[in-house]
């Protein structure tokens, strides 16, 4: 139930590296005003259990980015590298509004790094100890948009594996975004890979699933365990099973049943009271069978509740005040459903973060080339997801993402061709190459696939931005403001260029 401890797996060595210690109490190196490749580093935001998280602007783009970097202690073992890297792949291979993008990987002087997008905002745990147990409104919009995202993880054989309240990031535009998928479980062409030693399970135990308790074998159903005793705890104010000790709280997922949640919050829809309590049925087959089919539940639910599937929600906004004891906002009018919460914003961080000094460790994926790449040649690798691992490597190399859009498994793999078109198009668009670029968005636009609506959003915004490059500014803005119409959140480069527009809209 624990991370191994650092040094049980095979060692490396470091040179020129000193050690500070191990454990949570251990000492690290502090980064800030540190360069590391494009990224200096501003601030130390937090810590996890395996790294530490910086708050950095990447020079060349002029904006803020969060940068995690291995904790010292796990130095000398190959596996928490082989994890750490893992995290930087599973989620750079996933593109959805509700996953914190990973931008790319890095490695300067024996330090290795992820940067990811820098979510303003709070963690979901903060909120609810802020706010106590959540209105029915907003906990349907957060649960939606957590559903989505495990949804195209799923689909990516990806199981994340410590789903829960710390590892949900809420912004200030009312998005849930999912972080840290450093425990990720990757299915590649029918074999996981192991990062873990025989015995040991990971996650946090207040969350987790009987099966992965026991140790057995997960998989997506898992996930959607700790989703359900998430939602128990969103709806409760307080997780279902809690303990001295983590061994007790992991017992109790086992054997134990809960407090029924209409014994707790009588206002509750009936229909939710059901859901989630079979998300967190003991037998994996007595679960909804996958995300998607718990969001359609859910905005079933919504419709029965609000009248309606997603227009007219609330978005989430931040209260230092306690819980409300007045009437529930599923019976309110939708007017007051909107505006009932103050704005009250806080930076946090991620709950997975972290500083370390490494060493260059081998593709935690698959075997490499026995030759590194030059700068000017790309390697060709058999899985999707070490051919994406290596483009986000090699951040703006146009051929590196050409080389994942031409995988063989790329029809296979929507979300991440999608993915590899994107980035393909906004490197063209900063390279002048604008016809080319124009190409793609427009395509984008045309596009009638299973992601159509994140597709157009991002064809409209990226034909603004064509547009804005020809000076022609009004024409700029009403793309624009079609891509907002699509109510989908903008992938973090393409919304760091629609800031250009708003620029010359402001005239800065």
């Amino acid at each position: 139930m624990a991370d191994p401890k650092p040094g049980a797996g095979r060692k490396t060595s470091v040179p020129n590296v000193t050690l500070p210690g191990n454990g949570d109490n251990a000492p690290s190196l502090d980064l800030t005003d540190r360069q590391l490749g494009e990224f200096r580093m501003l601030r130390r935001l937090g810590k996890g259990g395996m790294a530490e998280v910086y708050l950095a602007e990447q020079t060349s783009l002029r904006r803020q980015v969060a940068v995690k970097v291995l904790r010292p202690e796990f130095l000398t073992d190959e596996s928490y590298v082989k994890r750490f890297r893992q995290e930087a792949a599973a989620a750079g291979g996933l593109s959805h509004p509700n996953i914190v993008q990973v931008y790319m990987i890095g490695q300067t002087d024996g330090i290795e790094y992820i940067a990811q997008e820098y979510v303003q905002g709070r963690n979901l745990r903060d909120f609810m100890k802020k706010k106590g147990p959540l209105e029915v409104p907003l906990t349907l919009h957060i649960l939606k948009q957590v559903a989505a995202a495990l949804q195209v993880a799923g689909q990516a054989g990806i199981v994340h594996r410590d789903i829960k309240p710390e590892n949900i990031m809420l912004t200030r535009k009312g998005e849930a975004k999912v972080a840290d998928f450093g425990l990720a479980q990757l299915t590649l062409q029918g074999e996981r890979v192991a990062l873990t030693q025989a015995g040991i399970t990971m996650g946090t135990p207040l969350y987790m699933s009987p099966e992965q308790v026991a140790g057995k074998p997960v998989d997506h159903r898992s996930d959607l365990y700790s989703y359900g005793v998430m939602a128990y705890h969103m709806l409760s104010g307080r997780p279902p099973f809690t303990g001295e000790t983590a061994l007790s709280i992991a017992v109790q997922h086992m054997n134990e049943t809960p407090a029924p949640l209409a014994e707790l919050r009588p206002d509750l829809p009936a229909s939710l009271c059901d859901l989630v309590r079979r998300l967190m049925a003991k037998k994996k087959d007595d679960r909804p069978v996958d995300a998607q089919a718990v969001l359609n539940e859910l905005k079933k639910i919504t419709r029965q509740v609000l009248g309606k599937d997603a227009d007219g929600e609330p978005t989430i906004t931040f209260s230092s005040s306690g819980p409300s004891r007045r009437t529930p906002v599923y019976r309110r009018p939708l007017k007051r459903q909107i505006g009932w919460i103050a704005l009250a914003c806080f930076l946090t961080a991620s709950a997975s973060a972290g500083a370390g000094w490494l060493m260059r460790t081998p593709d935690p994926l698959a075997t490499p080339p026995v030759e590194r790449p030059t700068a000017s040649s790309v390697p060709q690798y058999d899985g999707i997801q070490q051919q994406v691992f290596e483009a986000m490597s090699r951040g703006d190399d146009r051929d590196a993402w050409l080389a994942v859009k031409n995988h063989k498994d790329a029809a296979n793999h929507a979300a991440t061709l999608d993915l590899a078109r994107l980035r393909l198009a906004i490197i063209d668009l900063r390279n002048d190459r604008i016809p080319e670029a124009e190409q793609v968005f427009q395509e984008f636009v045309n596009d009638i696939g299973t992601n159509r609506t994140w597709m157009i959003a991002h064809g409209y915004a990226g034909l603004a931005y064509v547009e804005f490059q020809k000076k022609n500014q009004r024409e700029a803005e009403r793309l624009y403001e079609k891509a907002r119409a699509s109510g989908q959140s903008l992938n973090g480069e393409m919304a760091n260029l629609m800031r250009d527009i708003q620029r010359g809209r402001r005239g800065d």
